[in-house]
């Protein structure tokens, strides 16, 4: 068919016949994948890049199925405990990003100091501002909300987790 027979077509002659249905399911599954792609692109640009420091993490001491048993009150209840102790976590990890700095210039200096890197670390893993200590109140203070039963649901699944 030339363009003197279908003056629809005219100069774009080039395009495919969209009139069919796989041409259209082409560019049905174009529309969508280009959608994707733009919704992706817009979220990163509104909430900005996920690399940033997560929550706190409790999984092998409270793991989220035992949060699945509870009835949905008593599960906001408890997790609460984890998320108002988020903004010690925060002052904590700037401090402990501080420290990592100071190892970092220990670890580049020429007159290398084993004792300074060591009290550096121990500052971050057994210091009572360490990660681990604030992680250790927090933890204290979730087991003395529990009730017996919970406590019992809660050994009942760690020892699920951990294949026993």
């Amino acid at each position: 068919m030339t363009n003197e027979q279908n003056p629809k077509r005219g100069s774009l002659s080039w395009l495919p016949d969209t009139s069919s249905g796989f041409w259209r399911l082409c560019l049905l599954a174009s529309l969508m994948l280009n959608l994707l792609v733009a919704g992706l692109v817009g979220g990163m640009a509104f909430r900005g890049p996920m690399n940033g420091p997560g929550a706190a993490r409790y999984g092998q001491f409270v793991p989220r199925k035992f949060f699945g048993e509870l009835e949905r009150d008593r599960r906001h209840e408890l997790s609460a405990i984890f998320r108002d102790s988020k903004p010690d976590f925060e002052k904590v990890r700037q401090a402990s990003n501080g420290e990592a700095l100071k190892l970092a210039a220990e670890l580049s200096s020429p007159s290398y100091d084993v004792a300074k890197v060591n009290a550096l670390i121990d500052s971050f893993t057994i210091g009572q501002d360490s990660v681990a200590a604030k992680g250790g109140i927090v933890l204290k203070g979730f087991f003395t909300k529990l009730t017996p039963d919970e406590r019992q649901l809660l050994a009942k699944v760690i020892l699920e987790r951990a294949g026993n």
